[in-house]
């Protein structure tokens, strides 16, 4: 039986490298939820509230939401929904958490800088993870997409949406 940790370990502790939406396969999850993000509000940054799960099933698994919170240490991002799959890749639920709480910081500084920017611009970013040991026989990508949001409350959210570049090992996740 696969065991996703046995073999690659968490994502969070492997910095993000910032690719295009040219870099992913077509049936890629993160690809997916662009085309959808996009239908909400023609490719500008759409509410949370137009957000509706039940028009992506097969995509909630790989979903990771993160509310950007200010503080008097900066930004903090919560996150307060995970997919079963995305808390694969994540050794565990992390839910009800602070991405800082769960991430080595190197891995956090380059996920804080691809959540800022997504914020700043109102647009997607992609970027991959290498996981796994340098020495292993089992080394692997992980490709990640960020989606901006804005809540109710004008507060923004970022949706992040990681799964292997492999099609062939999604289907164990």
């Amino acid at each position: 039986m696969f065991d996703w940790r046995k073999t690659y370990k968490s994502i969070c502790n492997a910095p993000l490298v910032g690719v295009t939406e040219d870099d992913l396969d077509p049936e890629h999850p993160g690809l997916q939820f662009l085309t959808y993000w996009r239908s909400l509000n023609g490719g500008e940054t759409p509410q949370r509230s137009s957000f509706s799960p039940q028009d992506i099933p097969s995509l909630l698994k790989w979903l990771m939401m993160f509310r950007r919170e200010i503080s008097a240490d900066g930004d903090l991002y919560f996150l307060y929904l995970q997919g079963n799959s995305a808390a694969e890749l994540t050794d565990g639920l992390q839910q009800g958490t602070y991405l800082h709480d769960f991430t080595e910081q190197q891995c956090f500084n380059t996920r804080r800088a691809v959540l800022r920017g997504v914020l700043d611009s109102g647009q997607p970013a992609f970027a991959n993870i290498k996981v796994g040991e340098k020495s292993a026989d089992f080394i692997t990508t992980i490709n990640a997409g960020a989606f901006p949001f804005v809540n109710e409350g004008g507060q923004p959210e970022v949706v992040m949406v990681p799964a292997p570049q492999s099609p062939e090992l999604r289907v164990y996740l």
